[in-house]
């Protein structure tokens, strides 16, 4: 009864390499570039979160962790090339604790919230270029409202490149 079976057991593989070597690993047509930076909110770095590059045209979302500040995309080559939307995401750092110690603490003593215009409600845009090497690109977070805010006092991002 196994001797029917192997032309179909070979197709079987083939077609599961096709799918295994061309879906979510590789996008075709998609250019993409390293971005790694550091994240500040009122001048003190994020202690853990994630950062998302959301693409104002269509395209995959790309997404890092933030570790005391610093994070690198660099899955599926990085973030896609062009305007992106920044959502940035607050995350505890602190170790885990049981029901009792969290009645007996209250609030987490370090825990940061940031003001929605720099995560579900996002004001932050960036410009993903073309060219060698990571681009590094930095946020400084303030308290006041990215929408409220003259252009002056918008969110710092800097941007630089790296060879």
């Amino acid at each position: 009864m196994l001797k029917q079976f192997p032309l179909f057991g070979l197709v079987l593989l083939v077609v599961l390499g096709a799918f295994s070597s061309g879906g979510c690993t590789q996008e075709a047509g998609l250019e993409r570039r390293i971005v790694a930076g550091h994240v500040t909110y009122q001048g003190k770095p994020i202690p853990a979160g994630e950062i998302r590059f959301v693409p104002m045209s269509k395209g995959p979302v790309s997404a890092a962790l933030i570790r005391n500040g610093d994070y690198e995309v660099t899955h599926r080559g990085g973030v896609m090339l062009g305007n992106a939307k920044v959502e940035i995401v607050v995350t505890s750092a602190a170790a885990p604790v049981s029901m009792e110690e969290l009645d007996s603490l209250g609030t987490t003593r370090n825990s940061i919230v940031i003001p929605k215009q720099y995560s579900t409600e996002s004001k932050l845009q960036v410009d993903v270029q073309q060219g060698e090497g990571k681009q590094t690109l930095d946020f400084d977070l303030t308290q006041k409202s990215a929408a409220a805010a003259p252009a002056s006092h918008s969110p710092a991002v800097r941007l630089s490149h790296l060879c």
